[in-house]
């Protein structure tokens, strides 16, 4: 009788535990080791992440922000899967600043979502901004398979509009 009551209870513990472990994975996010390469030219900036582990979801993030015409910026982002995922998301923040270090506020946002995807795009199109001021476009990046998800972040450095 003792015996039976030792492995009734080993079975209810192993049971508790693969239950709390399979929530606690269907709700986990990651942030994958990565690295950033920032690329300053005259009229575009663009910051572009790499994941460097083996074996993840999320390949790569890219973040970008060109002058398009005089007045109008044109921002976009790119969200890259290693393979076809179940969700990939991007989603960029124009930002601007009157001195290009403080003093930061969100003008506008863009979404793009794709299913059963290994990749996602989005673009402000051309977007009518004020003269004299900084702007800077921040990403977000996320990768989803199987319940797990992976994301990371962007943001280009500042651009002056004149």
């Amino acid at each position: 009788m003792k015996r039976i009551w030792k492995t009734m209870g080993t079975v209810a513990l192993a049971g508790t535990m693969l239950l709390g472990s399979s929530v606690i994975a269907s709700a986990e996010e990651v942030h994958p080791a990565g690295y950033h390469v920032y690329d300053v030219q005259e009229d575009e900036v663009t910051d572009t992440w790499y994941g460097i582990e083996r074996g993840t979801y999320l390949h790569s993030g890219i973040t970008k922000l060109k002058e398009y015409d005089t007045g109008y910026a044109l921002g976009s982002g790119h969200t890259f899967a290693h393979t076809t995922c179940d969700r990939v998301y991007v989603r960029i923040y124009l930002d601007q600043s009157a001195n290009g270090t403080s003093g930061w506020g969100n003008v506008n946002y863009w979404t793009g979502e794709a299913f059963e995807t290994g990749m996602v795009s989005v673009s402000s199109g051309s977007y009518k901004v004020d003269r004299d001021q900084y702007y800077s476009v921040q990403g977000a990046h996320s990768v989803t398979e199987g319940g797990f998800t992976e994301s990371t972040n962007t943001c280009t450095d500042a651009l002056f509009f004149d």
